[in-house]
């Protein structure tokens, strides 16, 4: 107040002597003293009416974000300016109140003194001073995107100014989420190639740098080029991937997408030393540290046994009878399958026309392209035979098998000659694919001459054939007897 007071004394003073010399040559000196009295005096009453009108004026608040949103786990500063009219300093105190999820730094509360105002030094009116403090204030993540609004408080004394401003708090809403491709029904062979497709969708309002890892099952191995984004790790494939912010239009809100393939294949042997040829896997993922669900992959093989069943085990020499290779497949895969019979000698492969049979119809063509290897009348015979065997089928919750019978018509032929009876077994080998083979149930069969008592037919016929020569030479003796005893008789007479 003296400061200011003293300013317009002089300023008065420095007036009358401007006009001092133009007085002196109109009045006298006295009049000159008594105008320069009367202007030092309205001089006073004005600076004093100026600065009491100064002290009534108010102090002005305002607070000024640096952009009018703030994304999660961002900072911006915040301004927080004060001003002050009056020709004298004032002791405030600042208070700022922030939603719980913004956190400003050093302080929310603090003390400060606004300086005076100062007068303009060519118009000579106040001018007030402004005083700007700035703070940092940063959005902890988690929350939704929201409108939020920030204020500021500042007392003096008994009077108080509040300043409010609105700020959109921005985060990021990611979802992570894995689904097949090329896996129908989520079923896979051993050697198929499947795929994953991993869907990073950000609905949120602020981007986010999404941290994958992704860990393949056992027996599966990355088919083609890796993702660019993406990287091995001590055998796990990690990498970050960008997930920008939604976009908000007249339309409505469209999230971003972003979509890693990952092209697989399942080794050919990934279902050794599993009895039930079935075995589930799935990819192990982990976005931003948290598991992610992944849908898992059944692998499904054939699980096959075969065997040769005989119509009859005892067969005589010329009888015909059926062999039937009975295949059963309880995998839930199909499969298509090599089988192999070898006939010993003793047994024929019977042929009544030239045409297949229906078994041999129904089959793919074998090596000869007729259903079977030439046959032999000595010597072992080799069958060679095609075919594909549909997999098991699930039903109710239980599984039924897939069956194949192959029916293979032969006829035994007759033992040496010396041999009344022979015993022949037909063994079966079959394999999967290009696998290795394996050997199936043989049967055994006994072939016999036919014949009464243990004595064949030839046997019989020879023996009615000497039978019937000793009673014809017995006849003929006989008769020869009866005839010389008739005549010796005739002679006595």
């Amino acid at each position: 107040m003296r400061k200011w007071t003293r300013t317009w004394i002089m300023t008065a003073l420095f007036s009358a002597l401007l006009m001092l010399p133009a007085a002196a040559d109109a009045q006298d000196l006295p009049q000159l003293f008594a105008a320069v009295k009367s202007g030092v005096q309205e001089g006073l009453e004005e600076g004093m009416d100026a600065a009491a009108a100064a002290m009534d004026e108010e102090l002005t608040l305002s607070i000024l974000p640096e952009s009018a949103q703030i994304e999660s786990g961002k900072t911006i500063r915040l301004t927080v300016s004060a001003g002050n009219p009056r020709p004298q300093a004032a002791k405030v105190v600042f208070s700022l109140q922030l939603p719980d999820r913004l956190k400003a730094a050093p302080d929310t509360q603090w003390e400060a003194v606004l300086p005076p105002a100062q007068p303009d030094a060519v118009t000579g009116e106040l001018r007030a001073s402004t005083t700007t403090f700035t703070r940092e204030i940063t959005l902890e993540p988690g929350g939704s995107s929201e409108s939020a609004q920030i204020s500021a408080e500042m007392s003096m004394g008994t009077r108080f100014y509040r300043a409010k401003a609105d700020v959109r708090l921005c985060v990021p809403d990611i979802g992570v989420t894995a689904r097949l491709d090329a896996a129908p029904e989520g079923r896979i062979e051993p050697g198929d190639c499947f795929a994953y497709e991993i869907e990073v969708i950000n609905s949120g309002e602020a981007p986010k740098d999404v941290m994958l890892e992704m860990t393949l099952p056992e027996g599966v191995a990355l088919q083609g080029e890796m993702d660019g984004r993406l990287r091995m790790d001590g055998g796990r494939m990690v990498g970050q991937v960008r997930a920008e912010a939604a976009m908000t239009d007249a339309a409505g809100t469209s999230p971003s997408l972003q979509v890693i393939s990952l092209p697989l294949r399942a080794d050919d042997g990934i279902l050794e030393g599993d009895a039930d040829a079935r075995r589930l896997i799935g990819l192990a993922l982990r976005a931003d540290g948290e598991q992610v669900s992944a849908p898992r992959v059944e692998v499904c093989g054939p699980m096959i046994s075969a065997k040769l069943v005989a119509q009859k085990s005892e067969l005589e020499a010329g009888e015909d009878t059926v062999l039937s290779i009975v295949v059963v497949n309880a995998g839930l895969a199909p499969a298509d399958m090599q089988l192999v019979c070898s006939l010993p000698e003793g047994l024929a492969l019977k042929r009544e026309k030239e045409e297949a049979t229906p078994a041999e119809a129904a089959m793919l063509p074998p090596q000869d392209g007729d259903g079977a290897a030439p046959a032999s009348a000595a010597g072992t015979q080799m069958l060679t035979y095609d075919l594909h065997i549909d997999a098991a089928r699930e039903e109710g919750g239980s599984i039924t098998a897939g069956t194949a019978v192959i029916e293979i018509p032969v006829t035994a032929l007759a033992p040496q000659e010396d041999l009344r009876e022979r015993l022949v077994g037909a063994a079966l080998s079959w394999r999967v694919g290009d696998g290795g083979m394996q050997l199936g149930d043989a049967v055994a069969m006994r072939v016999y001459k036919p014949g009464m008592l243990g004595i064949s037919k030839d046997e019989w016929s020879s023996i009615f054939c000497a039978a019937a020569l000793m009673i014809m030479l017995a006849g003929c003796l006989y008769a020869a007897i009866r005839s010389e005893k008739h005549e010796e008789d005739f002679c006595c007479e």
